[in-house]
């Protein structure tokens, strides 16, 4: 996994950790929501290593094609 996308989804999460304690009315919304922040973080983790995957499993049956000079 690129290590851009793990700080942004860990900046997410704080800034959306930090908007809920100050605005929720309680501890169980507060639950609630770091609930859906981490099944969030684990679809975007699991679409990552999927792809990741399916990019690899792709290279493996398609070697590159050489590329040949034309020679005149």
């Amino acid at each position: 996994m690129r290590r851009n996308t793990l700080l942004v989804d860990a900046a997410i999460a704080l800034a959306v950790t930090a908007l809920v304690l100050i605005l929720a009315p309680g501890l169980a919304v507060v639950a609630i929501l770091a609930l859906l922040a981490l099944v969030v973080c684990g679809v975007s983790f699991a679409v990552a290593g999927w792809r990741r995957r399916r990019a690899r499993r792709h290279a493996r049956r398609h070697p590159p094609r050489s590329r040949r000079r034309l020679v005149r």
